[in-house]
């Protein structure tokens, strides 16, 4: 009898982590979302959201941060300005979103539902363009990231059988006259 509790026990409490999830609930996994899955969502879950796309931003910034001093480290100018200018445009949307949140928390506690799903879209859009700028930055400096450049730039010359071999600066410093007068514009003339 014992044994058999045991096992009831058991399929009770491990039975609803295998069950199937329910079709209610929205779950905001994407980065892209879409009006009818913000309208499916409760006040609570916006604001929670909101907060977890503000939370992603800050921890973005903190990346592209990172980013910035490896090339400063490594004294690459060309990748520091690039860099720069994705961390300058992150820092402002992330500005925007702290105050977006802010006012997303005073309308859900206000229960105004239109303008906590307006709030609740604008930190969206942010996210989405701080998910860009960060792609962007990491993409500063070429493929690798590591791009830099040392020595000389090397000039390579290639020319086809039917150019001119001489150098045509010649003409700039030693220019040609001829005894012949040039020919006429007009023969009635």
């Amino acid at each position: 009898m014992n044994r058999f509790v045991i096992v009831v026990l058991a399929v009770a409490i491990v039975s609803p982590a295998f069950a199937a999830p329910k079709k209610d609930r929205v779950v905001v996994a994407s980065e892209s979302i879409k009006p009818q899955d913000v309208q499916a969502m409760s006040l609570e879950e916006m604001l929670a959201e909101g907060e977890r796309s503000v939370q992603y931003m800050n921890v973005t910034a903190r990346d592209v941060l990172d980013t910035l001093a490896a090339a400063r480290k490594a004294n690459d100018f060309a990748r520091m300005n690039c860099i720069g200018t994705s961390l300058s445009s992150i820092k402002g949307l992330l500005r925007i979103s702290d105050q977006n949140s802010l006012t997303l928390r005073e309308r859900v506690i206000a229960r105004d539902r239109a303008a906590s799903e307006h709030e609740f879209v604008k930190v969206r859009i942010a996210r989405q363009k701080v998910t860009e700028l960060l792609g962007r930055a990491r993409s500063c400096g070429g493929p690798s990231g590591d791009t830099v450049f040392e020595g000389g730039a090397t000039v390579e010359r290639d020319f086809d059988a039917d150019l001119p071999q001489e150098d045509v600066r010649t003409a700039l410093f030693n220019p040609v006259f001829g005894d012949v007068p040039p020919p006429s514009a007009s023969p009635f003339y």
